[in-house]
């Protein structure tokens, strides 16, 4: 059977048998991504609105599904004029749903990292984690997806990824410095640069292993690179790096240690339920909200709940049935969505994702509310403004006052 390897390490492709394929896929951008969306989930269902959400983004579309769907035949066509086969199934369809097909022969080396990571961790033989950690470095050949690396659905991921990488390097590294071992630590450090042409350490480590083997020429041509990069330090001078390097070392076994300690102090469970906060918190959410919209096209919309007497009533019990209402917005809503008190009767809402969907939530919290005792002296009354990227809400005049205080 032929052998299918797909590569999103520093750059991608797809191979059968080591041929190149399907080369057409860089014409069409919305194709590619496809492909690459689906491959990273390794083999679970996609339905389609999580699809169309993550290839379109804030981008419009009249139709997405129909592109969709003409985005897939597309693709299908490229195999068919390859004739290739042991692809004409790789990506399949069924209720709704998308998937890249798991019972397809394919090496991925996202997937194999991951798993080579997964069995350093669990290895107890010092010489076999070795191993294991030089195979992680050599299949990392850069980060995750490159060409779409602004992509909300790859940027998380690369991140994750590179991480990983960076500690097998080290750990690979610190062990070539034990063993002496000068020759492979320089391949390492010329290999981990160009990855990461600003990693100080790595120059550090790359300097002082060519002053070791006796080739200062190179030794200085590393430090005048990392120079004017602006990647090392103006006071590094050549013969003198031992001390940069140990402060170096020392800076990151500290921020190992400062990290875990901010790790410690944040919250280790997240709320269940809506966040509820001062207007001034929600404001600075909101602020930051908008900006993540702008950056990424995620849809934010914002809601303001309105709790109407129908006659004149006593605002003791007014206040009671706001509580009501913010106990029901508390368990309604998500734990990503935040309320605010904006007025006596009011609150302001924030939640992000369809607009059917937060108008579903908003139903079942009015439906909750009109089975509560006294609730017949109230209405419950909503509406909703989803602010596009760079635009601010028209603002008009109230009819209401602003609570006080």
């Amino acid at each position: 059977m032929e052998k299918v390897e797909i590569k999103m390490l520093g750059a991608f492709e797809i191979l059968v048998d080591g041929r190149q394929v399907l080369t057409q896929l860089s014409q069409s951008r919305k194709a590619t991504a496809l492909v690459q969306y689906l491959v990273l989930q390794r083999g679970a269902r996609v339905p389609h609105k999580t699809l169309t959400d993550a290839l379109w983004g804030g981008e419009r579309s009249a139709n997405p599904d129909m592109a969709l769907r003409a985005i897939l035949h597309r693709f299908r066509n490229m195999i068919a004029q390859e004739n290739l086969t042991i692809l004409e199934n790789c990506i399949l369809t069924s209720r709704g749903c998308y998937q890249w097909n798991p019972e397809l022969p394919c090496e991925v080396d996202v997937f194999q990292m991951q798993d080579l990571v997964m069995q350093a961790g669990q290895e107890k033989d010092p010489q076999r984690r070795l191993e294991l950690e030089e195979q992680i470095v050599a299949i990392y050949r850069g980060r995750l997806l490159p060409l779409s690396a602004d992509e909300p659905w790859v940027e998380s991921s690369a991140v994750r990824l590179h991480v990983l990488y960076r500690a097998a390097m080290i750990h690979v590294l610190e062990q070539y410095k034990k063993d002496g071992d000068n020759e492979r630590l320089v391949a390492l450090c010329r290999s981990a640069l160009e990855k990461n042409p600003r990693a100080e350490r790595i120059y550090l480590e790359l300097i002082m292993a060519l002053e070791t083997l006796g080739r200062p020429e190179e030794a200085q041509e590393v430090m005048r690179r990392g120079l004017a990069l602006g990647s090392l330090h103006h006071a590094v001078q050549p013969g003198r790096v031992g001390a940069m390097w140990r402060q170096a070392r020392q800076a990151d076994r500290n921020m190992e240690n400062e990290m875990s300690h901010l790790m410690a102090a944040l919250p280790r469970e997240i709320h269940e339920g809506a966040m509820i906060c001062s207007f001034e918190t929600f404001g600075q959410i909101y602020r930051m909200q908008r900006g993540i919209q702008a950056q990424y096209g995620v849809p934010v919309f914002l809601l303001l709940v309105t709790m109407v007497p129908v006659q004149a009533q006593d605002e003791a019990e007014t206040q009671r049935m706001m509580q009501v209402l913010e106990d029901l917005l508390r368990t309604f809503l998500r734990s990503c969505d935040v309320a605010a008190r904006y007025s006596d009767t009011q609150f302001a809402v924030m939640v992000c994702g369809a607009p059917g969907e937060n108008a579903g939530l908003l139903e079942r919290i009015k439906q909750a509310f009109y089975r509560t005792p006294t609730h017949e002296r109230y209405l419950l009354n909503y509406n909703a403004y989803s602010p596009k990227p760079g635009q601010e809400p028209v603002r008009r005049r109230r009819s209401y006052h602003r609570k006080k205080g």
